[in-house]
């Protein structure tokens, strides 16, 4: 019987760990693809999704399922079937329309490898779809560069200067309190790129679909974009994306305890990838007058300085815990009131906690959902304090309201089937 138990388990976790895999590859399908959709090229984002799925689902009958010998015939079918069909598209296209679309047909192809990639690596195939976003996003601002020099060019040059200095100058093994300062430093360098690379799209692009505005807002400064979003008069929807996008944002902050993420990933990602979801057939095809002037760049002095501040509570505050025997309860209680002040701060001192190993992975992660959770709620003041006078402020409530459960129910429940596959302990 404990063996049967045991058996069931282990498929139960396989199967956990294949879903997460096709979860993934929905993910980048759909990050590479949505520039796609933004600029009504013939293949968008459901098409890209489709061939990331299906590029997955074929290596895991491959891998898993099928024989060695069956297996390779229908990878060497499908693939070339799909490759075949991109390139009938392309000739047409060249004779048609006198283009032949290589750049829609390359993203195709990179959604076919990244969906391949999902199988083996699941953080590489996801860095490569959002650079991949990112070119695509780029490839037109450049020739606008008298724009770009609302984006505070000393700031950036100075605070990267401060950056690449303290990178330099601190030891790789130089600890505080048993933390390896490094660690959090190369951390904060990813972040604010991310943060920057957003804020960058935002200054030099003229697009107005409030999808695409709302999900960088989201990576640059989720709250400065929630006021502002608020004050235009945009649908609750926008700032259910910005959560989304935060969300994703704080996978970056969890990398200083890789244990912890490989744990964290699955709720973040599934919470994350229905609320795009969702979000985007909603917004799709709104247009807003949006500038987003509240955002400011990232990489200034005072923004960092401000940034990296509430950093540090976190930091401080787990260090000062440490010489204390805390009730759970208790932490429970500060790392949410740590979330509604800033979600990366309470995700840090989740992640700084179990680093110094004051808790265990099942509790790390019901804390982590805890300061998320409080992170989510903080954007109903954020967006109520600031909303359009003309816009129905009940209605937007209760529309509001209802997004952040939806969300906020995801990431529990996520939690929990985590903490059972994994058997996670939380006493």
């Amino acid at each position: 019987m404990v063996d049967l138990l045991l058996l069931q388990l282990i498929l139960l976790e396989d199967f956990y760990a294949l879903f997460i895999k096709i979860i993934v590859s929905f993910f980048c399908g759909f990050v590479i693809g949505i520039e796609r959709t933004r600029v009504a090229a013939q293949y968008g984002a459901r098409d890209h999704i489709f061939f990331s799925m299906i590029s997955t689902s074929l290596i895991i009958l491959h891998d898993v399922f099928l024989p060695i010998s069956e297996g390779f015939i229908l990878i060497v079918l499908f693939f070339g079937g799909m490759i075949i069909f991109l390139l009938i598209g392309s000739i047409y296209r060249l004779f048609r329309e006198k283009d032949p679309g290589y750049t829609t047909t390359l993203s195709m192809i990179l959604a076919m490898i990244t969906g391949i990639m999902c199988y083996y690596n699941e953080y590489l195939a996801i860095v490569i779809s959002v650079i991949f976003l990112i070119i695509l996003s780029t490839k037109k601002q450049f020739h606008k560069i008298r724009k770009l020099k609302e984006i505070e060019w000393t700031g950036t040059v100075e605070f990267i200067a401060i950056v690449v200095l303290l990178y330099i100058l601190i030891p790789d093994n130089f600890q505080v309190f048993g933390i390896v300062v490094k660690s959090i430093i190369v951390i904060f360098i990813v972040i604010l790129t991310v943060k920057y690379f957003s804020y960058f799209l935002l200054k030099s692009t003229t697009e107005k679909n409030l999808y695409y505005l709302s999900f960088l807002g989201g990576f640059a400064h989720s709250e400065a974009t929630t006021v502002e979003l608020a004050e235009a008069g945009a649908s609750s929807s926008s700032v259910w994306l910005v959560i989304q996008t935060m969300l994703i944002r704080m996978i970056i902050v969890l990398m200083i305890t890789p244990t912890l993420l490989g744990y964290a990933i699955y709720p973040i990602l599934v919470t994350s990838i229905i609320g795009l979801i969702g979000s985007f057939l909603i917004l799709r095809n709104k247009e807003t007058q949006l500038t987003l002037e509240k955002i400011k760049n990232p990489l200034s002095i005072k923004s960092a300085l401000i940034f990296a501040g509430t950093y540090l509570i976190g930091l401080v505050l787990s260090i000062v815990l440490s010489f204390f025997e805390l009730n759970i309860i208790a932490y429970y209680l500060i790392v949410f009131g740590i979330g509604l002040l800033s979600g990366g701060a309470s995700s840090l001192f989740v992640a700084t906690a179990f680093y110094k190993s004051l808790i265990n992975e099942g509790n790390a992660l019901l804390m982590l959902t805890i300061g998320l959770s409080a992170a989510i709620l903080n954007k109903i003041f954020y967006s109520t304090r600031s909303l359009d006078e003309k816009k129905n402020k009940k209605a937007y409530v209760i529309h509001l309201i209802f997004y952040i459960i939806i969300t906020i129910s995801i990431l529990i429940l996520m939690t929990i089937i985590t903490i059972t596959i994994f058997n996670l302990s939380i006493l």
